[in-house]
């Protein structure tokens, strides 16, 4: 079983360069007690996500220092990273946009520094980013590598859920022990001292108001702020939103259990998808029992090392999966086909899902359980009503509340008081926004929190799922309209233009699963194309090479007149190959460059249909390597030793590149589709 794909251990994807030598202050204001602000080059910053950030010269950069515990200003201190991107217009207002990323333990600045940097946002206001207390950039981290060790060692291996869980805890615990031989105070890991930072962070850039967005955990975050720190807000953006009051841990299996319902509606309404996957929600669930009973082999690869493992893959690793995709709303569209292909025995589409899961190192586990054992902790033992939802969902929900409560009793942190499980009252403007195939957050927990709310404007996204800004133009437009004047109700008439996510249908796919390797250069996606490049300058050199002996053989007055057919016809071919097969690299390279910039998520299990005459070209080079083949036969007996060793090569190299597309899937896609 692929161990960590859960709820409660990796929780993580549950809330899923300039030097700058001083950062400009818009006053002087006095420093609280333990609370310093010290410029550093934006370089610091650049390296921690899977691709480095380029800052651009508005960037200003450094780290603020805050007290562990707010009460005690003196005693010992923690650092968080800062990157404040500076308003691009002439005119900018005086309250920045400050953000907060989920997790519990996501990296704010690695999450949303690339892409806020070009944001509309920014024309009229200051974008600040920081990294929350534990996170990627801050001293001290709290990361648990323990757990991504278990990962590793235990993906192959086929575990009964009971053995998951133990081994998760016994390295959980390896963590705890290792953090607290580090110095690290586990306790001062927690909502209230992160709301404490964020009005420090204001205080010392001084910003005498800010607008705050938070997103899934930083909704949370968000909260404690308006509850604890209301004069510094002019504005607040919840996008995802998990209620201060009480847990969302007991309803996780109910929020799935609903979005999965939305997910199955949604494909049943659209005609296409209903045509082309049919009993959508029997076939997925056939699949799970299936799975359940037999665990199948599914190749997974670790994006980061590039190591590809044979994970052992059951029903409920399938569960997880299409949990953990329900979150990013550009994946929506392509769960049928995911579920239809699993149903029909083909587990190469959610392999790739599994790939981008299971390794997943961008949030600090150390800092989550911290933080959410605090929240919870004054809750005692969380139970919860399953009733009513479907039994695979239960059962896995029930199993995942024991293993938080396990997980919680040894982590050991002192809960925060009751008070924070209270409803937040405030007069501070509020936009709630919530996306209808959120499978963790639903509508439902905005309108929890907006009742204590007296200023709040909230709307339902009917085509995303677990974050509404980042993933659709139409709430771009209304955070942007709400931050322009929060008094008043922003411009939201283009939500009644969305539609629901267009699925892609089997015909809409051209199937190709390799490419994730490929475009992740991934340890095999690196020697098939490493093979495959040989292969085809091998035979580009045919270009320069042939004519030449061509030109030497009619200078010094050859006969070739004698030569089979076939050989004649051999130096063609391998024109034509290495012509066919250049033309096809450099055509399946552009698509994948497109498809990421565009971030469109079809690359994980093929092409779109509109580059289905794309592969005629593998077919056309497997006849022309054929016809090389037969040719090198013909003219063994008739050709010179260096002619025959050339031509040889030529051929060992077309049937090299051959070798490739096959195992690409590439070769026979027009005769089976």
């Amino acid at each position: 079983m692929i161990a960590l794909i859960n709820k409660t251990i990796v929780v993580s994807a549950l809330l899923t360069a300039t030097l700058a030598t001083a950062i400009r202050v818009h006053a002087a204001p006095p420093q609280q007690d333990g609370v310093a602000f010290s410029p550093a080059p934006c370089e610091d910053f650049a390296f921690g996500g899977s691709i480095p950030i380029e800052f651009d010269e508005d960037t200003e950069c450094g780290w603020l220092t805050v007290p562990a515990q707010h009460a005690d200003p003196f005693g010992p201190k923690i650092e968080l990273g800062v990157v404040v991107l500076r308003a691009t217009g002439a005119n900018p207002r005086p309250d920045p946009l400050v953000m907060a990323q989920g997790g519990p333990g996501g990296s704010t600045i690695d999450s949303y520094a690339s892409e806020m940097k070009d944001s509309a946002i920014r024309n009229d206001r200051d974008i600040v980013l920081f990294d929350q207390r534990g996170t990627r950039h801050t001293q001290p981290q709290l990361p648990c590598n323990e757990l991504d060790d278990l990962t590793v060692d235990t993906i192959e291996q086929q575990l009964a859920p009971e053995e998951s869980s133990r081994l998760s805890l016994e390295a959980v615990a390896r963590c705890r022990e290792r953090l607290i031989q580090e110095g690290v105070n586990l306790s001062a890991f927690d909502s209230v001292e992160n709301a404490a930072d964020v009005a420090a962070l204001a205080q010392a850039l001084g910003y005498d108001q800010i607008n705050l967005y938070g997103v899934s955990y930083g909704t949370l975050l968000a909260q404690h702020v308006m509850r604890d720190h209301a004069d510094v807000l002019r504005s607040v953006i919840l996008d995802a939103v998990a209620p201060a009051q009480g847990s969302f841990i007991p309803e996780s299996g109910r929020s799935e259990d609903r979005a999965l319902t939305e997910l199955f509606n949604a494909c049943k309404a659209d005609a296409a998808c209903n045509a082309a996957y049919p009993e959508l929600e029997r076939k997925f669930y056939e699949t799970v029992a299936r799975l359940q009973a037999q665990p199948a082999r599914v190749p997974v690869w670790d994006l980061e090392t590039g190591r590809r493992y044979n994970a052992s893959f059951d029903g409920e690793a399938l569960q997880s999966i299409v949990f953990q995709a329900l979150y990013a709303t550009d994946m929506l569209p392509f769960l049928p086909y995911v579920m239809s292909r699993a149903h029909a025995g083909d587990y190469a589409p959610v392999g790739n899902l599994a790939s981008l899961f299971a390794f997943d190192r961008s949030v600090n586990s150390g800092m989550y359980f911290s933080v959410m054992c605090a929240e919870d902790g004054s809750l005692g033992e969380l139970s919860g009503d399953d009733s009513g939802i479907r039994p695979q969902v239960a059962e896995r929900n029930q199993r995942d509340l024991a293993d938080f409560n396990a997980l919680c009793k040894l982590w050991d942190v002192d809960a925060l008081p009751d008070a924070v499980n209270a409803p937040v009252q405030s007069d501070v403007p509020t936009l709630l926004l919530s996306g209808q195939f959120d499978p963790i957050t639903p509508a439902g927990n905005s309108e929890r929190v907006a009742e204590a709310l007296n200023n709040d404007f909230a709307f339902v996204f009917p085509n995303t799922g677990h974050g509404a800004f980042r993933s659709e133009a139409c709430a771009n437009s209304i955070v942007a309209a709400f931050l322009d004047d929060p008094t008043v109700a922003p411009d939201a008439s283009c939500i009644a233009r969305l539609k629901p996510p267009a699925f892609a249908g089997t015909g809409d796919i051209v199937p190709m699963p390799a490419l994730m390797r490929l475009t992740s250069l991934t340890q095999q996606g690196r020697i098939e194309l490493a093979l495959f490049g040989f292969g085809l300058l091998t035979l580009l050199s045919a270009f320069m090479l042939i004519p030449l002996a061509w030109l030497a053989r009619l200078v010094m007055n050859r006969n070739t007149a004698q030569l089979p057919l076939l050989a004649k016809l051999n130096p063609w071919a391998a024109l034509a190959t290495g012509a066919v097969l250049f033309t096809f690299a450099v055509s399946l390279g552009d698509r994948a460059i497109q498809l990421a910039i565009n971030n469109n998520f079809i690359f994980l299990f093929g092409l779109p249909a509109s580059s289905a005459t794309l592969f005629w070209l593998p077919l056309l080079a497997v006849a022309l390597t054929a016809l090389m083949i037969a040719g090198v036969i013909a003219g063994w007996r008739k050709w010179g030793w260096l002619r025959r060793l050339y031509r040889a090569l030529l051929t060992v190299a077309a049937v090299a590149c051959i070798g490739v597309l096959i195992s690409w899937g590439a070769v026979l896609m027009p005769l089976i589709r």
